[in-house]
């Protein structure tokens, strides 16, 4: 396989992006380009990450030019692109343009089959029980239909209280926009949920919303797997990551804030055999809950990319944009999976000492901490005063959102 130099474009501007950014930058030496309405602190004043920046709420046809103008531009100097997307939206536009996107360039995006399979969370109950993972019980609510369709809201009660609601499948609900509207929501009750129901019906949503057991436990029950599935079916990256403390604002609520990066087999290797049934390519994302009076796990979501917090697998060890790219370029590549210790933090390490409250797991994150601990904008070949403005700002934003929504650890993470 002849020597080639990537060329690395994205499409948005959050940190994942920043992330996988680095990744190729640390894998190849190269800078990468992310197509986005507007810029942020994440990608601006970047030397490894150029924004190509098209106004606030741009078509889908204004992005996908901007992707193909990036990849001819990158063709033109010798290089070969390569697309990589991270959210489901993101996901959602490239199946819809996906002939022309991959006629430019090579795609680490899952195919629209794959996608589809572990994108809508009202399968994830049969998906689990096929590997042995338990699945909350769950009620999924036809927003156009709430009282006559697959479930309704007269049966929510028998979740017990609170329970959780949810979108079915994340990128229908990206797509509408009504006030307090969140990723999601805790009821305590039908009313809560038919209320909820309501202002995203007259929104126009007219998907599905899952009404779902509330797991017990708190933010360090959680635990995160991120797999790359090779061209061949194997499982190329494997990595694992145990939550110390979650991001609580609405619209990241679930994220990663501190995380223990460690080798977790009980749950990466149910994640990797349920992929592997569902003969699954290309990145996937897996959370875990760990139910905190019986032990179990529960699988909560799959998404079909990478992640926001995709820099922890190389805290693990490993770079899984390298490895994913020269998977797909047809080149011969050994299955790693997470193999050192260490701190993902976007904030503070010091607010572990709050946020998680069993002492031996404090002991080890510490540990850890001593050993390997990263924030992934501090990158040393991209620092400036600005990005270190941003990144300590970002921090402190991130801290008053949490005295505010969620100041000390619940038995429910809630």
């Amino acid at each position: 396989m002849p020597n080639r130099t990537p060329a690395p474009i994205f499409l948005g501007s959050d940190l994942g992006v920043y992330g996988m950014a680095r990744s190729f930058h640390e894998g190849f030496g190269v800078s990468s380009v992310t197509v986005a309405g507007l810029g942020r602190g994440f990608i601006n004043d970047s030397s490894v990450v150029r924004p190509v920046l098209l106004g606030a709420d741009p078509t889908d046809r204004a992005l996908v030019d901007a992707v193909l103008g990036a990849a001819a531009e990158a063709r033109a100097c010798g290089e070969s692109p390569v697309l990589v997307v991270n959210s489901d939206l993101q996901v959602a536009l490239v199946q819809r343009h996906r002939a022309e996107l991959e006629s430019a360039a090579t795609l680490l995006v899952p195919t629209p089959e794959h996608s589809a399979a572990v994108a809508d969370k009202a399968v994830l109950a049969a998906l689990g029980e096929r590997v042995g993972l338990a699945t909350p019980r769950e009620v999924v609510v036809d927003a156009a239909a709430p009282e006559t369709g697959l479930g309704t809201l007269g049966t929510l009660a028998a979740l017990g209280s609170p329970f959780i609601l949810k979108p079915a499948v994340s990128s229908e609900w990206e797509e509408v926009t009504f006030p307090g509207k969140l990723k999601v929501y805790v009821c305590q009750g039908p009313d809560d949920a038919e209320a909820i129901v309501s202002l995203a019906s007259a929104a126009g949503f007219q998907g599905r919303l899952l009404a779902q057991e509330l797991i017990p436990g708190d933010d360090t029950h959680g635990f995160v797997v991120t797999v790359y599935m090779g061209r061949e079916g194997r499982p190329l990256v494997q990595a694992t990551a145990r939550m110390l403390l979650a991001i609580h604002t609405p619209n990241l609520l679930g994220n990663m804030a501190l995380g223990m990066v460690d080798w977790y087999p009980q749950f990466a290797e149910p994640a990797m055999d349920l992929l592997a049934e569902l003969d699954y390519r290309g990145f996937a994302t897996l959370d875990v809950k760990v139910h905190a009076a019986t032990g179990v796990p529960y699988l909560l979501d799959v998404n079909p990319r990478p992640g926001r917090s995709n820099y922890f697998v190389n805290i693990g060890g490993t770079n899984p944009m390298a490895a994913a790219l020269r998977d797909a370029w047809g080149e011969e590549v050994e299955p790693r999976r997470t193999v050192r210790r260490g701190i993902y933090r976007i904030v503070p390490f010091g607010l572990a000492r709050r946020y998680v409250r069993d002492g031996e797991l404090l002991a080890a994150a510490r540990a850890a901490a001593r050993e390997n601990m990263v924030h992934p904008l501090d990158y040393a070949p991209d620092r400036n005063l600005r990005r270190t403005f941003f990144r300590h700002a970002a921090s402190a934003n991130h801290i008053k959102n949490l005295a505010r929504v969620y100041p000390a650890p619940t038995d429910t993470s809630f």
